[in-house]
Parts: structure tokens; C-alpha cells; sequence
């Protein structure tokens, strides 16, 4: 509904500047002046009237009716400057998913292949009764991958194979990425004997519905069952060329940064991202605040006043002058009197 209307400001907003800019020039003196400015605005005015018209195509594909609307120059002008990429789609994702409901992957666990348990993510949604999250400034890359994977089959999403190895042999640092507390991951005592996973669509619950932030409606099956063994199993990792990889060549921890920063990393690892995040932040800005208020100011600095260059003549009072031309009296000798030459 929008998308041609804001074409049609773009275009009028950018007329208005044309027109602008014309009155300027009408108002420039001087002919050599006025030919110099009229050949300015002739090459930035063309340049940018065909910017805007090379642009209005990939911007109208978020939209198809409106898309086979635009006016067929505007197609042909932008296959002609496409090989020079001056104009791409709008927007990092311009057909936004999940208007029809935002597909989730859950994952579950058994141990017996018939009664299943979902394996909550930390952010990602899943239970239903849980509110989503306030993440910032942190980006959670596991989640964000899950809903990636959503979006199509699990076959474009190689890394997903490994990931369920990765649970059916418990490896804690795996486990760490979907839940920091290992406590509350549902199989930290014992790995599952089987993972698959199911494809769901959420949507936000309605204002009536009490002690619900989602509602979700099951798809289809995302990932099979599968356990270690299984030929399902060894056939997908066959097939991503992750079977048999050597492990990790492990580090000497005879380092004392190294103790230090695994430490270091023991002590936090209780903590979730975002919040370590903001404590650093705070803590940050915390330090810069005392240092304003704590530190040494800034001592201004007395300048005395400058000399007047140019002292006014002092006046001479003529019997001031008299007194200072008399010679002083003489104590010694004070019946005499210096006898005064006559001009």
C-alpha cells in the first residue's frame, strides 16, 4: 500500500530541489558566472534524476504489482547500469518472513525414541509462556543461525548435522551455547539417546490470551530421529564432509595468560551475555563519570592586564616645577643663601 505513494514523494521531493536549485541559478550575476553555473546544474541535475529513476527498480521489488507498473524506461535504464551495481535492493531483508507466522526449529531429546522433551534456547522463541528476551547489544549467533535454518530445508544448513552430533555426545561447550546454565539444559546429566527436530510458526499471542506470549501451529518435521549409529545420521555427515575430522590440537595451558584468561572465563561463564555486556558498559561509563568529578581541575591561569603602550603625557603644574628647580635648603649652613644666576 505504501510503496508506490513514497515513489511518488521521492519524485516530488526531488523536483522540488530541481526547482530550487533552478531559481537559484536565475538568480546568479554575471554571464561567465551564470554559463559555468548552468553547466553545473545541467550534469548534477541529469546524474541525479537518472540515480533516482536507476533506483526505483530494485525498490520496487519488495512489491510485484508495483514493480510491473514502473515505467518501462526506468527498467531499461537500470539493465543498462546494472553490471555497475549503483543501485541495489532496498534494505538488508526487503520481503521481510514470518508475516505468515515466524518459522521456528525446536529441537527434542529422548532417551527411549517415544516421549520427547523440547531443548529450550537461551533467546530464540520456543516455550510458549516465556517473553522474548531483551538481547542488546549482544548477538546471539546460534539462535540467529536457528531461524536461518528455519526458513528452508536442513539440507542448506550443513552446520545443523554437526550440531545434533554434538548433543547426542553431550559436549559441554555445545550445550553452553544453547543454555549458559548447564543446569537447565534437560539432558545435563545424561546426553539423549535421540534428537530430532520440528518445524513451527509463531505468531504473538492476542491481548486476551492470559500467561501466553506466542501461539504456534506444527508444519512438519525439520530433522528425522536419529541416534549415534544411525545410518540416517552417518550418511548426512558423509555427505557435509564431517565425519572423521581430526579433533582440535589442544593448547598448552602452561602459559600464565592463558591460566589467567581460562580463569577468567570460569568466573563469568555463569553469566549471560547480555548482561556481562551491560556491566561492562556501566562500569565503563561508571569510571569516566568519577574521573570528571575526581580529577584535577583545570587551575585558570592570572594574566595580569597589558601595559598601556601609550601613557598619556603627565601635565606640568608650574609650581611644582618651581619647587623642584629650588635646591634644597642647606641644615649646615642656613644663614647662607645660595645666590640664583638671572637668566
Amino acid at each position: 500500500m505504501v510503496t508506490l505513494p513514497t515513489m511518488w514523494l521521492g519524485g516530488a521531493s526531488l523536483a522540488w530541489e530541481v526547482l530550487a536549485a533552478f531559481w537559484r541559478w536565475t538568480q546568479v550575476r554575471g554571464w561567465l558566472r551564470k554559463l559555468y553555473t548552468a553547466v553545473q546544474l545541467s550534469v548534477f541535475g541529469t546524474a541525479t534524476v537518472a540515480m533516482f529513476l536507476v533506483s526505483l527498480v530494485p525498490y520496487s521489488y519488495m512489491e510485484p504489482s508495483t514493480h510491473g507498473r514502473l515505467w518501462t524506461g526506468a527498467h531499461h535504464l537500470f539493465g543498462a547500469v546494472e553490471h555497475l551495481h549503483l543501485a541495489n535492493s532496498y534494505g538488508l531483508f526487503r520481503r521481510m518472513t514470518g508475516l505468515g507466522g515466524r518459522p521456528e526449529v525446536v529441537l527434542e531429546g529422548s532417551y527411549d525414541g517415544h516421549h520427547w522433551t523440547e531443548i529450550e534456547f537461551m533467546y530464540k522463541p520456543g516455550n510458549v509462556s516465556r517473553p522474548p528476551p531483551l538481547v542488546a547489544p549482544h548477538q546471539p549467533r546460534l539462535d540467529w543461525q536457528m531461524w536461518f535454518a528455519a526458513l528452508g530445508p536442513h539440507t542448506h544448513s550443513p552446520w545443523f548435522t554437526s550440531l545434533v552430533l554434538c548433543l547426542l555426545q553431550g559436549k559441554e561447550p555445545v550445550i553452553r551455547l544453547i543454555q549458559n546454565d548447564v543446569a537447565r539444559y534437560p539432558f545435563h546429566k545424561q546426553p539423549p539417546t535421540y534428537v530430532r527436530a520440528q518445524r513451527y510458526k509463531y505468531w504473538f499471542s492476542q491481548p486476551g490470551e492470559q500467561g501466553q506470549w506466542w501461539r504456534r501451529q506444527w508444519v512438519e518435521e525439520f530433522f528425522p530421529p536419529v541416534s549415534l549409529g544411525d545410518p540416517v545420521l552417518d550418511r548426512l555427515l558423509k555427505q557435509f564432509d564431517l565425519q572423521n575430522k581430526s579433533p582440535p590440537r589442544a593448547r598448552s595451558s602452561s602459559n600464565t595468560l592463558t591460566q589467567a584468561l581460562h580463569w577468567l572465563r570460569e568466573q563469568l561463564s555463569p553469566l549471560e551475555a547480555p548482561t556481562l555486556l551491560w556491566g561492562l558498559i556501566l562500569a565503563v561509563g561508571a569510571i569516566r563519570v568519577m574521573q570528571s568529578l575526581l580529577g584535577p581541575r583545570p587551575s585558570r591561569s592570572y594574566s595580569p592586564p597589558r601595559e598601556e603602550k601609550h601613557k598619556p603625557a603627565l601635565k606640568k603644574d608650574p609650581g611644582a616645577a618651581a619647587d623642584q628647580a629650588a635646591p634644597a635648603p642647606n641644615n649646615c649652613n642656613s644663614g647662607s643663601q645660595t645666590p640664583r644666576r638671572k637668566k
